[in-house]
């Protein structure tokens, strides 16, 4: 069986003013023509189609269809709610998005029956997918109330709500199947890419899911969430695909892929990453006052998007600095100054709040080396004794 695995489309996303959408229309046409030719049996979109609740009519075009040209090419799909989509939204369009092949969990049910999505192959395997969609701490109480748990427990600790959740997914495995956890969460030890909202803080509270508590018996986890391509654990193997293209200038550089899945019953799966191409390049050019024009000339031709950071001395005005680099790159979505402070400023705040001892300290050390606990104690003897002299008058 052969299962391509996406995620964070984020359809509907502006960057400084400039819209995405036309770029992972593209992308989305791009995951499509793979899942085409790599013949593959369904795909699963683990969350984030949408960058906002209220998507604009052009990212939702864009995503229907993405889902029309896979039912023409007689591929379904499996697609769980991220936290940027609107949970209610999706469910409410369950039904129409199921007559064209589209199987959505958007919300936690009382029945975790009703979170299981199975695939008849072509080769007539089956595939079962145990689908969690987004679920903060608010929402898991809520999910757990509805379930008859002990709320006060998920209050506590939301990743003893997320395990439950879990087992009653892998509940639903059946023998002789290939059975794989979608869901769009933070595992322990993902790495963040630097445009994801919000993420570095996720990855260092308390509201993460260990690896540990994926069930062993998934043949393979296909997470959304963390926008950088990664695998996570081996047993079950859990990967994010990441976003499908660079997003924000913190993904500049990142090679964005899907993920193919070659898996049958009862084996390991293997993950062969995809590389995709679609989307424009995001690159940041740091430079100062003096380098600027030699940075900008290295990177003539560029026909991605950059964002320029002029360093400059703090209160530094820079009048017309925008329009010089816009002139040979409109392209340029972003003109920023980078406060510098002068040497002499640094050095007064490094030294601010500490005592004789300390700044003696710290003058032998950059002189001489480590200060000799002789020569500290007769410095403050001397020190003492100063002071002393001072008090009486002397």
């Amino acid at each position: 069986m052969r299962v391509l695995h996406t995620a964070d489309f984020h359809a509907g996303r502006t960057l400084r003013g400039y819209d995405r959408t036309p770029e992972i229309r593209d992308a989305l046409n791009e995951i499509v023509g793979l899942a085409r030719s790599e013949k593959v049996d369904a795909v699963l979109v683990a969350g984030d189609l949408f960058d906002t609740v209220n998507p604009p009519a052009d990212a939702e075009a864009a995503i229907f269809a993405f889902f029309l040209a896979l039912r023409d090419a007689g591929i379904p799909s499996i697609v769980i709610a991220g936290n940027h989509d609107s949970a209610s939204r999706l469910s409410g369009l369950s039904g129409l998005l199921g007559w064209v092949g589209v199987q959505v969990v958007a919300q936690p049910s009382h029945d975790p029956r009703q979170m299981i999505r199975t695939v008849e192959t072509r080769s007539g395997e089956k595939l079962v997918v145990g689908a969690l969609p987004y679920l903060s701490e608010r929402r898991l109480v809520k999910a757990a109330d509805v379930m008859g748990a002990e709320v006060g427990l998920w209050r506590q600790k939301y990743r003893e709500g997320m395990k439950f959740f879990l087992g009653q997914l892998a509940a639903g495995f059946e023998a002789g199947a290939v059975n794989m956890l979608m869901l769009h969460a933070t595992l322990d030890g993902a790495v963040a890419s630097g445009s994801d909202r919000g993420m570095q803080f996720d990855l260092t509270n308390a509201y993460t899911v260990s690896p540990l508590q994926l069930p062993a018996a998934a043949q393979y986890v296909a997470l959304g969430h963390v926008h950088k391509p990664q695998e996570l654990g081996a047993s079950p193997l859990a990967c994010y695909s990441g976003s499908i293209i660079q997003l924000d200038f913190g993904e500049g550089g990142e090679k964005k892929q899907v993920n193919l899945v070659e898996v049958e019953a009862g084996r390991p799966a293997k993950v062969h990453p995809i590389p995709l191409v679609s989307g424009k390049e995001l690159r940041t050019i740091r430079a100062d006052l003096e380098t600027l024009d030699a940075r900008l000339s290295a990177v003539k031709g560029f026909d991605g998007l950059l964002k320029v950071v002029v360093r400059a001395p703090a209160g530094t005005a820079l009048p017309g600095l925008k329009d010089r680099v816009l002139r040979q790159f409109p392209n340029a979505l972003g003109v920023e100054l980078e406060a510098v402070k002068d040497e002499a400023t640094v050095q007064a705040a490094s030294r601010e709040g500490l005592s004789i001892e300390q700044l003696y300290e710290r003058y032998h050390q950059e002189r001489r080396g480590e200060l000799p606990d002789a020569l500290r104690r007769v410095f403050k003897e001397t020190d003492t004794a100063v002071r002393e002299a001072a008090g009486d008058g002397i």
